[in-house]
């Protein structure tokens, strides 16, 4: 397993906007720098002051005389906020186990506000989503579980399904990689299209007893469940036990990092949580993000 970068090693390699920029320039354009207007390679470097005064490092195309910079059409267009504060919120949010508050980032950053703070995160977590045209599809033994994030409800200590949002997971067990998604309902038709559009025919699906998972029994997908009366782990390794894992990891988040999740954003909280769990063993999970940032 490879060992992520430490905060001091992030440190020593990315300390200034120069070094920011350089790296970023190899993620975005690793064949050479090209013009994002017309594509053109004719490409020349100059410096320029910008109107807060702070030194612009810019780019101009010989062939169509456009002129922008690293960051433009990216993420980090028109933010005022330094690449050096952006690469390590970031690594801060990759390597926090269970997230990072935007209130703890405006303190590590120094920034200037509590909303610019928030702003990056959301922005961060945007780059984290995994591009669906490109997704495989999981095969093998899956597990497939459901729950509720959200409010609570008056009386009986506040269980149950009312003013949550129903999640569900899919989780391969031999790679390990998840997916998440916020559904309408947990009904058998919603489920079906979710596990239809992430697992490949033929998957060996293990879900819990919940009724709405009965129409795999006739489906392309082999399936066996496992009564959580009775047992969490069933004959031949029947169990749901990842998914678990997952769901209790992202409870903590929220009620540890977070405290409180709005549906409208949910989505782009599941998206952090499923890249930094698929890509847990990954050096530098940062690259992985800047790649996605444009």
């Amino acid at each position: 397993m490879k060992t992520q970068t430490s905060v001091f090693q992030h440190f020593q390699k990315f300390n200034t906007e120069e070094r920011c920029i350089a790296h970023f320039e190899t993620i975005r354009w690793p064949k050479g720098l090209r013009c994002p207007r017309c594509n053109g390679e004719r490409i020349s470097k100059f410096q320029a002051q910008g109107k807060t005064g702070k030194e612009r490092h810019l780019y101009e195309c010989m062939d169509c005389s456009y002129q922008y910079s690293v960051t433009t059409g990216t993420i980090f267009h028109d933010s005022h906020v330094s690449l050096t504060k952006w690469f390590l919120a970031i690594y801060l949010i990759c390597s926090s186990k269970k997230g990072i508050s935007a209130k703890a980032l405006q303190g590590h950053l120094e920034l200037g506000s509590y909303k610019t703070a928030w702003y990056m995160a959301h922005r961060i977590r945007i780059a984290m989503r995994d591009d669906d045209a490109l997704l495989q599809k999981l095969s093998g033994v899956c597990e497939v579980d459901e729950t509720y994030i959200g409010g609570k409800r008056s009386g009986r200590r506040g269980r149950g399904a009312a003013n949550k949002v129903p999640v569900v997971a899919i989780k391969e067990r031999t790679s390990g990689k998840v997916r998440m998604q916020a559904i309408e309902n947990v009904s058998g038709s919603v489920l079906a299209n979710f596990i239809r559009e992430h697992a490949a025919s033929g998957a060996e699906i293990h879900t819990d007893e919940f009724p709405s998972y009965v129409w795999l029994d006739s489906s392309e997908f082999a399936h066996r469940s496992v009564n959580h009366q009775e047992t969490y782990v069933g004959p031949g390794n029947v169990h749901t036990n990842g998914c678990e894992n997952i769901w209790s990891l992202f409870k903590r988040g929220i009620i540890g990092v977070f405290h409180k999740v709005s549906e409208k954003y949910l989505p782009l909280y599941l998206n952090e949580f499923a890249f930094r769990f698929n890509n847990r063993d990954e050096f530098s999970p940062m690259d992985k993000v800047l790649s996605e940032c444009f």
